[in-house]
């Protein structure tokens, strides 16, 4: 099990031994069910909302250099607890040299932002291969324009430019993906917080989840999640992480999202209001669907090139904090994943 996920407030998780101990009171049939998990078959563990959780079993993660995501009930990030990797201090004084220069942040930005770019028109080009509607209007004119954005990007000499291309190119392609997801959850337009409707929900919660997972590898590489190149740094945010998310938002989480829905595996049934903001999200018990079909999507194996190595996404997202790793330490100019 590469992930445990301990979700809802009904959860209950001790250390008994090697193995985590879970308990949950089945409220239908007035029972209780448990059972145990050996310790060394989990990676890393995400906790949702506020199952209780024992200290000392958080201790034994960590002993056992296993990261804990925490996420709200609603799926927003909140914080990470991470083995100790504070050996890599000279890592981050150079981290804090390139982001204070210009030049190296552009250099970032611009490949970033590129990436991300060049994935959004690959996945336009996918689901209009697969629904023989890659001669459209409306798809030629997306595909046409995200090239031309990617190609300014390029060009681009200040991070604020490269920013405002990027906008303008997700705009652009969110309203082409309208048309690929499913008539009886639309997408018309990104909201996130609150997101509007299960679309957006579904969104927003795979953003999440991948979001995590950078932030815990950024902080085992010994890098500040906090000190990002393309985000603005800003007291809180894991610019660093929201950073390394843009390339994989096309081709990983909004994929993802689309499979889920398009194929019925999350319905509207799935999916609640708030009366407290008026936000729709993903119900408790729909989470499951969600994390078995995620694992099988980040365990999945895939050629990276015609003829290259086969990687995992978590390879690529170990790959792309590598290639951060890398450029503040020799300034070389990092690559980061492009969809085949």
């Amino acid at each position: 099990m590469p992930t445990l996920y301990l979700n809802s407030q009904g959860v209950d998780a001790r250390l008994n031994d090697r193995r985590v101990a879970l308990s949950r009171f089945d409220y239908a049939n007035h029972d209780v069910d448990a059972f145990t998990v050996p310790i060394f078959d989990i990676d890393r563990v995400v906790v949702i909302g506020t199952p209780r959780v024992s200290m000392q079993l958080l201790h034994k993660f960590m002993y056992a250099n296993i990261p804990v995501y925490f996420l709200s009930a609603h799926g927003r990030w909140v914080s990470s607890m991470v083995p100790n990797s504070n050996g890599s201090a000279l890592r981050r004084l150079r981290q804090y040299d390139a982001a204070r220069s210009a030049t190296l942040a552009v250099m970032i930005a611009r490949q970033l932002v590129y990436a991300k770019i060049r994935n959004m028109r690959r996945v336009l080009q996918r689901l209009a291969a697969n629904r023989e509607q890659s001669q459209d209007v409306e798809q030629m004119d997306a595909c046409n324009s995200l090239l031309g954005y990617a190609q300014k990007v390029m060009d681009a000499d200040t991070v604020a430019a490269i920013r405002g291309y990027e906008g303008i190119a997700s705009a652009c392609y969110f309203r082409r993906l309208g048309a690929f997801f499913p008539e009886d959850l639309p997408f018309t337009s990104r909201s996130r917080r609150p997101p509007r409707d299960a679309a957006n929900a579904i969104l927003s919660w795979t953003y999440t989840i991948v979001g995590a997972e950078i932030d815990a590898e950024i902080r085992c590489a010994g890098l500040d999640p906090c000190l990002g190149f393309l985000h603005d740094i800003s007291y809180g945010r894991p610019s660093l992480a929201l950073d390394l998310v843009e390339p994989l938002r096309a081709p990983l989480c909004d994929l993802l999202a689309l499979n889920l829905l398009n194929h019925k595996l999350l319905k509207k049934e799935h999916f609640e209001q708030h009366a407290d903001d008026g936000g729709v999200y993903l119900k408790s018990d729909s989470r499951k669907i969600f994390f078995c079909e995620y694992e099988q999507y980040m365990e999945r194996f895939f050629a990276e090139s015609k003829g290259g190595s086969r990687v995992t996404f978590r390879r690529v997202i170990r790959n792309m904090v590598n290639a951060i790793s890398q450029t503040v330490e020799s300034n070389q100019e990092p690559q980061f994943f492009m969809m085949p």
